[in-house]
């Protein structure tokens, strides 16, 4: 009928793995942008954080595999695979209800150009 709105968009969901692919994930990715955290955690890592709602993100496989990594006010929660140690994803301590999914384990994403901004974990890394 005219005048009736274009039917929205399905969700661009991808999916990631760690390495050894015992754990597998999917998101919906709403941009190419990522984060880069300079934290004393995130700088060893090298993880590159896309944070999504809890509702936009699953858990294949690997629960079983996942271990967990805490410090500072032990509000995050690091999650990597205990075979590969690869870091899949957080639950990050200033959004506790939702994902920051590593973008370097998502192999459609590898060749695609993504927009960087910075956190400062180091100097936020203080406050409570």
């Amino acid at each position: 009928m005219a005048g009736e709105a274009p039917p929205a968009e399905a969700p661009a969901w991808q999916q990631g793995r760690c390495h050894c692919g015992a754990v597998r994930f999917e998101f919906v990715l709403a941009s190419h942008k990522g984060v880069s955290c300079n934290c004393s955690y995130c700088v060893r890592k090298a993880a590159l954080h896309h944070r999504v709602p809890a509702d936009n993100f699953r858990l294949l496989a690997g629960a079983e595999q996942l271990s967990s990594y805490r410090f500072g006010t032990m509000r995050a929660r690091h999650l990597f695979c205990r075979t590969c140690g690869i870091h899949t994803h957080c639950h990050p301590r200033s959004a506790p209800d939702e994902v920051n999914v590593n973008l370097h384990c998502v192999d459609a994403l590898q060749d695609v150009r993504i927009e960087l901004s910075l956190h400062d974990g180091r100097g936020w890394a203080a406050v409570p």
